[in-house]
């Protein structure tokens, strides 16, 4: 039995379904298009298998058979081929067996030439397309490699767009601000421009308003010297015209009968002048003794039951003006209890009936201006006291144990004395004052006597302090205002407080004495027997100003203490102190 012949077995190298050890159809359906792929499947191929084998289609061909040439074959060749490649060969039949399969070597041999045609053709063409391939991915990696880039710098320009986006809106906004400053800015350079029309326009009326002030100020200044000295001579005339009338000045009030008091009898009451009056009592105008019981009285001035309060604060203001001049001044009122002492001092409520202590503070602020125009500074102070049963009360203090306050000189040569342990206030001004009043008023001893049921029961003092200084004068001066409310004098038969009466008529009674030696002349004045004429002793024999009220009614029942007031008045007014100095010095530095 003949061995049968193998087919040719390509090599290796030649294999057209395997390209380096790789399944070609495996390195095709990885690389090649879903297009490539339908080409290759229309040329007759297939994609290489798992396995490794590659499967081809070849192409349809019509089998002939081995005895018959094709071109012979005819249609019932065919049938005749099929009925004879069909037929079972025998086994023990070799040779046709052989020939069989010659034939059938023969159609392998012939179908491998066309496949390795086919395959040499596929090679060429799978490298143009691997070649191609290449091209195309190298392309493509190129390709890639821009889009990335292009992408990168895409994104990079994106975001260099939102932030110039962000900066275009930052710089918008700040460019709108700026020309809405810019618009204010013009507005501001109009306005300025205006402004400084306006300031030119001002500096010029400046200029003339400069040089007119001067020559004003120049002007103001020749008339403030002649102001002053005008207000010098001033002062002298008036303290000469009241030196000529007297250092110690006396008047008389009348005090009018009140409504309670309308059923009263009165004594005959006639004021034959502006300074005189006289008085008789009304049991003996009938008498035989008629001549003899009238009494008259001559005084500095009279004020009558119908004078105000205003009225007598008129006649009284030069002494105001004479402590704001430099001099010590003392103004008091005496009478018999219940004859308007207290209320001629101080009055009541309402500023019609103000009296002489509140009227006297409210002229001394107002003068304050105009010395204040004429270059001097003024400072005042006050303190209250009281002289009651001899002993002296601060009326500032309203604790009931005071210290002692005792008189004492200011200096060995003069006459001037002064309170120890007393408080003193500054004032700045005349509300100030009032409301020390006030206090003062409540601290005050009164009682109830049988002629008035409120009654000072003691001697009441308030003393205004005025210390003045003129620089551009390098002037300055002191003086002290006195202003004494007494306790009233009253009969021991009519009072129920004895003991108050003996001490307010023991002082009233030195008070007396003093007034009788200064009219005689003694070498010796007892100011040291009450406390009274030792703290008066200034204003009564010393370099002071005086001015004494004596008020009296007109009751029948009081006309013996009424004629008695009238008399000491007279003793006052006949007495003659020496001539008040101003208490003026020069300072050189202050």
């Amino acid at each position: 039995m003949s061995k049968i012949p193998k087919l040719p077995i390509s090599t290796k190298e030649n294999r057209p379904t395997i390209l380096n050890g790789r399944p070609t159809s495996r390195i095709l359906a990885k690389t090649l298009s879903d297009t490539d792929k339908k080409l290759l499947i229309l040329n007759h191929t297939k994609p290489i298998g798992r396995n490794g084998v590659t499967t081809t289609l070849p192409a349809p061909r019509v089998k002939r058979a081995a005895s018959v040439p094709v071109a012979a074959a005819g249609p019932s060749a065919k049938t005749s081929s099929k009925t004879n490649l069909n037929p079972k060969i025998p086994p023990y039949d070799y040779k046709a067996r052989f020939q069989d399969l010659l034939e059938k070597h023969k159609v392998l041999k012939s179908e491998y030439s066309d496949l390795k045609e086919k395959h040499v053709e596929t090679a060429e063409d799978y490298e143009k397309v691997k070649e191609a391939l290449q091209s195309t991915n190298t392309e493509k990696d190129i390709i890639r490699e821009k889009l990335l880039n292009t992408i990168k710098d895409l994104k990079d320009r994106t975001s260099e767009l939102q932030n110039l986006k962000i900066d275009y809106d930052i710089t918008k906004h700040a460019y709108e601000e700026l020309q809405n400053k810019i618009k204010i800015l013009n507005e501001v350079a109009n306005n300025l421009k205006q402004k400084s029309l306006e300031y030119d326009h001002l500096d010029k009326e400046y200029n003339d308003l400069s040089q007119r002030h001067k020559s004003l100020q120049e002007e103001t200044d020749a008339l403030q010297n002649i102001l002053a000295l005008m207000y010098k001579d001033q002062r002298i005339l008036r303290n000469t015209v009241q030196d000529l009338k007297g250092n110690i000045r006396v008047y008389c009030r009348i005090r009018p009968p009140l409504e309670t008091e309308k059923s009263k009898p009165l004594f005959s009451l006639n004021v034959l002048d502006a300074c005189s009056i006289e008085v008789e009592k009304t049991e003996l105008l009938s008498s035989a003794k008629k001549g003899k019981s009238q009494h008259s009285f001559t005084f500095d001035g009279i004020f009558t039951p119908h004078a105000t309060q205003e009225d007598v604060f008129t006649q009284v203001s030069s002494m105001i003006q004479s402590a704001l001049d430099g001099y010590n001044v003392c103004i008091f009122a005496y009478g018999q209890t219940g004859s308007g002492k207290t209320y001629t001092m101080e009055g009541s409520c309402g500023k019609e009936n103000y009296g002489i202590i509140p009227r006297s503070i409210d002229m001394i602020f107002s003068c304050m201006e105009d010395l204040k125009r004429m270059g001097w500074e003024l400072t005042v102070k006050a303190n209250f006291l009281e002289i009651y049963n001899e002993v002296i009360y601060d009326l500032l203090d309203s604790n009931k144990e005071q210290d002692s306050h005792d008189i004492k000189m200011v200096n060995s040569k003069g006459t001037d004395v002064y309170v120890s342990n007393l408080k003193e206030e500054e004032v700045a001004s005349a509300h100030d004052f009032i409301r020390l009043l006030m206090f003062a008023q409540r601290n005050r001893q009164t009682a109830a006597t049988l002629n008035n049921e409120r009654s000072s029961r003691s001697h009441s003092v308030a003393q205004i302090k005025i210390a003045a200084i003129n620089e551009m004068r390098k002037e300055k001066f002191t003086s002290n205002l006195n202003l004494v409310d007494l306790a009233g004098s009253e009969s021991g038969k009519t009072t129920q407080r004895m003991d108050e009466t003996k001490h307010i008529n023991r002082s009233l009674s030195e008070l007396s004495k003093v007034i009788l030696s200064l009219q005689t002349h003694q070498s010796h004045i007892p100011y040291r027997n009450s406390k009274l004429t030792h703290l008066l002793m200034p204003s009564l024999g010393g370099n002071s100003k005086t001015l004494m009220l004596v008020n009296i009614n007109q009751f029948d029942e009081c006309f013996g203490e009424t004629l008695n007031s009238l008399r000491f008045a007279t003793k006052v007014n006949s007495c003659r102190t020496t001539k008040a100095k101003k208490n003026l010095t020069m300072v050189d530095n202050f």
